[in-house]
């Protein structure tokens, strides 16, 4: 668990007696934009200087606690399954010489739950494991309306539906293995014999690829006729990631590897809206190719965990740096990130394929391509298929708009 301090909205020094619920709402959602799948803000924790603060404040965090999962649920594009809808209330209490901590769960898909007992334990290490998988992104969206941020929005998620679904139903091997979805995730390793104790050694951590086999988008859905103005295409490949404990099953690292794809296309797609919105006076209007904000993963000062931030082709590492520390309250530094994973596409190779009359690419590497070591596997595929750009797009998502 990880507590990540709520930023005042003034910048002044936070007032636990002052709580805005829906302030509280949007920095969580930023901060759930940044976690990799298998993580989610699970409650609100504050700390207190006195007891009768302590006594006063519950009912606020309750509501809070509403707040942020009625607008998480609001921001999803599709509904994605939330088995455990218990969430924490975290008191610490820090009156005079003395700390407490006291904690409580609310079930929040009950609007008339109460606060129960929780208990609060610690343990010396985290055993985690890690699923990882490529998605292939190839989609074109009508847009109905050339201006607008709430209509270009609700066009961009109306578009997005189909292939959200495709992915959240998507069938899926690991390891190149199709697995019974009751079994553990990652194997236990054999119990010490009888009389024997086990050495205290600080868990492995697993990596293991796997691979979503998703209907064609257009299945189960009917054709519409609308009245379009420009169409969108989004291309690529994106990588996504999630973290799972050692209990976690084979269903419960699938679809936390759906969620983060799911969550990582929604984080992109509303920052692309919020760029179309700046730039809506542009000459060029939407006849352009745009970069989707790659993924820049990083990780953390004294937890085994990566976070991730999203970085348009101007930004710099800085501004990366900068949005961990105001979002998570986190210093990172320069040499932390992870900025190759999702290598910029040659925006050149790109703005070939979109224009027919454009020299033709090459759709074949070259011969003389060195084979890559096993260990740099992952990382030399990232950037041969950005290498061949018009064959198959680029590693990183771009957009082509053009007027019908």
């Amino acid at each position: 668990m990880m507590l990540v301090p709520t930023p005042s909205p003034d910048g002044s020094d936070s007032n636990a007696d002052v709580i805005d619920d829906q302030w509280l709402a949007q920095h969580s959602i930023q901060v759930s934009r940044m976690m990799l799948g298998g993580m989610k803000v699970i409650g609100v924790f504050v700390i207190c200087t006195t007891s009768e603060l302590l006594k006063n404040i519950q009912p606020k965090l309750r509501q809070a606690v509403f707040a942020i999962h009625k607008h998480m649920k609001r921001k999803q594009i599709i509904e994605l399954e939330d088995r455990v809808t218990d969430r924490i209330l975290l008191q610490v209490s820090s009156v005079g010489q003395t700390k407490s901590i006291t904690c409580r769960s609310i079930d929040v898909a009950d609007p008339n739950s109460t606060l129960k007992p929780a208990d609060w334990k610690y343990q010396s290490s985290i055993s985690c494991n890690i699923a990882t998988t490529q998605l292939q992104v190839d989609l074109t969206i009508p847009l109905t309306v050339q201006t607008g941020k709430s209509a270009l929005r609700r066009d961009l998620n109306n578009g997005l539906v189909p292939f959200l679904n495709s992915v959240k139903q998507a069938m899926a091997t690991i390891d190149q293995q199709i697995k019974s979805g009751e079994e553990l995730f990652e194997s236990r390793s054999s119990k010490p014999k009888s009389g024997k104790k086990a050495a205290v050694t600080i868990p492995a951590v697993h990596t293991h690829t796997l691979e979503l086999f998703a209907k064609k988008v257009c299945d189960n859905y009917e054709v519409t006729k609308s009245n379009c103005v420009a169409s969108l295409r989004l291309s690529g490949c994106i990588e996504c990631c999630a973290y799972l404990n050692s209990k976690a099953t084979v269903d419960d690292a699938i679809q936390a590897l759906k969620e983060d794809a799911i969550r990582s296309m929604q984080a992109r797609c509303d920052l692309l809206v919020d760029e179309f919105a700046q730039d809506q006076d542009d000459a060029e209007g939407f006849n352009r190719i745009t970069i989707l904000p790659t993924r820049v993963f990083s990780s953390m000062p004294d937890v085994s965990i990566d976070v991730c931030d999203y970085m348009f082709p101007d930004e710099s590492a800085t501004d990366c740096i900068e949005r961990f520390s105001e979002i998570l309250g986190v210093a990172v530094t320069e040499d932390m990130l992870d900025m190759e994973s999702e290598p910029l596409p040659d925006t050149d190779s790109l703005k070939q394929e979109a224009d027919p009359s454009a020299k033709e690419v090459p759709t074949e590497m070259s011969d003389s391509t060195p084979e890559a070591s096993p260990s740099k596997r992952g990382q030399y595929i990232a950037a041969a298929v950005s290498m061949s750009g018009a064959l198959i797009a680029a590693l990183m998502s771009y957009l082509t708009l053009s007027n019908d």
